[in-house]
């Protein structure tokens, strides 16, 4: 049976040491201005600042800023966004670009996840359990409120270049899951800020 092709960017999974993840124990940061959507599964980046004001009762200072990372080899992520905290019943799944919302963001460097692959080159393979890789931007479903973010099969795997975004650590298993095209793998974020901040938020090898 083929795989089904439908994105969902990143999901948590689990923590590598086998803890179970509960979306409360993702972190509030405050995404602001022009700087396009943010839906959940999509990996976020610090943006280099906090809230000015007061937000939805959150003190000035206490929300970090954060805005979609770049995909490709050398661009570091936090975490992935999870969900937007809603301001009234009428709020959306996802953050629309130039509102101000609260983002919750799971930003563990321990936290596994799953992904799709696209379908554009290779398909990767059992061999590069181990290696390095990188995201590829999609475009979010306003629909569905999900992200667009595949695993790319273009740049990567490569097993010596860990600068590379993601870990490869095994395929999904799920019945309907196989490697090939749109194939679902677990990663964990190599290229982390929180995981190594003297270097820049990267690991130097696995």
């Amino acid at each position: 049976m083929a795989n089904v092709n439908a994105p969902f960017g990143l999901r948590p999974l689990k923590y590598a040491s086998g803890g179970p993840f509960s979306i409360s124990q993702a972190n509030e940061y405050f995404a602001t201005g022009a700087t396009g959507a943010i839906y959940p599964g999509d990996p976020v980046v610090l943006a280099g600042s906090a809230n000015t004001s007061e937000v939805q009762g959150r003190a000035p200072g206490t929300l970090a800023t954060v805005t979609v990372a770049a995909d490709g080899d050398g661009d570091p992520i936090l975490g992935v966004c999870v969900g937007v905290v809603p301001v009234d019943s009428s709020s959306l799944a996802y953050r629309a670009d130039s509102t101000d919302r609260i983002i919750l963001v799971a930003d563990d460097p321990d936290l596994e996840f799953v992904g799709q692959c696209d379908a554009a080159s290779t398909a990767w393979a059992a061999t590069d359990v181990g290696s390095y890789a990188n995201l590829k931007v999609g475009s979010g479903s306003t629909y569905y409120g999900r992200s667009g973010w595949t695993l790319d099969t273009t740049d990567g795997p490569d097993p010596n270049d860990p600068s590379n975004q993601l870990l490869i650590k095994r395929l999904y298993a799920a019945p309907d899951n196989e490697i090939g095209a749109y194939a679902r793998w677990v990663v964990m974020i190599n290229n982390h800020q929180l995981a190594n901040v003297a270097d820049g938020g990267r690991f130097t090898g696995v």
